[in-house]
């Protein structure tokens, strides 16, 4: 297969001493910022009718997909989806206060003395001190929306709580604004958030290991209204694709969390099972799925390059294999870890590949 050559080369940034061998701008940032202001009094928001976690995120930090930092500060809520009107919900805890210790005077026990005359005061000449530049601290650079669209690999078939049955318009996929009709196997009320997901596999790897199971990710949010018509019904809150009937319904929505870069020990050979997507080619951006997890020691945040057994581009490395001799195609960042698998970003590319070639974690030093 001829096999594309990506416009994004490599570049390097510095990692505790390391050189890793990546472009700063496309695959590392700075320790993310306050999402919001914190102002001295805090952000206290009490829910109204229609209210979610999920909107307020939008709201008060910028992206829905944050939600989970309001719920850390609000564990009372047990359904994060689902809020009641009249709540308050904190949205930033009011910032550090400094209080003053009045001193009493202190009781006059006999006579009082006279002061000492004071000596003329020599102002000291203090050396300035030198600005101290914090340690740059590499998270992956990746957009929330991004994120979150991440999948995962599954051994068996995932199961929701229902599916999409038709819509109030008779069309085949489903947008932002369009209501849906719902099947459902438990009862949701109005106002709870739903995660929309796709499913596809079976899939058999095409590595060096018999791996066999199934891609899901999210496609779209919806939003639980009142029956119509004794009918469970929803609004299409966001959609990243158009949702189908053939999409799984469940209750889970996935959260942003920032990614620290920790490219981890050399070793963990392992393949790429797949790519989210039925792109034959995979390249920079795409998140694909390898076939060791957790048990293997693989953690989020390490490093892995994916390498091919043909096509040198300008400075990249080989990497010896039995019989042949492989070159580093890509390097890309675990987001998302199980016990057997992992999803993994693309964060940079010298040329495209496809599923079944090797990968293996590290950067090896310099």
């Amino acid at each position: 297969m001829t096999m594309k050559r990506a416009s994004v080369s490599m570049g390097t940034f510095t990692v505790v001493g390391m050189l890793i061998l990546l472009p700063i701008g496309a695959f590392a940032q700075q320790a993310p910022a306050e999402s919001a202001a914190r102002p001295s009094e805090g952000i206290v928001h009490t829910v109204v009718a229609g209210d979610t976690l999920w909107d307020l995120s939008s709201k008060y930090l910028g992206s829905p997909w944050k939600w989970t930092e309001i719920w850390e500060r609000n564990r009372f809520l047990t359904n994060p989806h689902y809020i009641y009107p009249g709540i308050q919900v904190v949205i930033v805890p009011p910032g550090a206060r400094e209080f003053a210790l009045e001193q009493e005077p202190a009781a006059a026990a006999g006579p009082a003395e006279t002061p000492a005359a004071a000596a003329p005061s020599v102002e000291a000449v203090q050396p300035p001190v030198p600005r101290v530049t914090p340690p740059r601290v590499p998270y992956l650079d990746i957009k929330p929306e991004e994120f979150v669209r991440a999948g995962e690999f599954l051994k068996d078939a995932p199961t929701g709580i229902g599916a999409i049955m038709g819509g109030k318009e008779p069309k085949v996929g489903f947008v932002e604004g369009d209501t849906v009709y719902l099947s459902l196997r438990k009862e949701i009320p109005a106002g709870q958030l739903l995660g929309v997901y796709r499913v596809r596999g079976p899939i058999d790897s095409p590595g060096k290991r018999p791996v066999s199971g199934y891609v899901k990710y999210l496609i779209g949010v919806i939003q639980a209204v009142p029956n119509v018509d004794g009918q469970a019904a929803a609004n299409v809150r966001h959609s990243f694709e158009d949702l189908t009937r053939a999409d799984l319904i469940s209750e889970e929505i996935p959260a942003y969390a920032p990614v620290r870069i920790d490219p981890g020990a050399d070793g963990i050979p392992c393949s790429v099972i797949t790519g989210r997507l039925w792109n034959e080619e995979l390249a920079q951006g795409d998140f694909i799925y390898l076939d060791q997890g957790a048990s293997a020691g693989v953690a989020v945040g390490n490093v892995f390059r994916v390498f091919v057994p043909t096509g040198v581009e300008s400075g990249s490395e080989a990497h010896s294999a039995p019989g042949k001799v492989l070159f580093e195609a890509a390097r890309a960042v675990v987001v998302r870890v199980s016990p057997d698998f992992s999803t993994v970003y693309v964060a940079s590319s010298s040329e495209s590949f496809a599923a079944g070639v090797s990968a293996r974690r590290g950067i090896p030093s310099k």
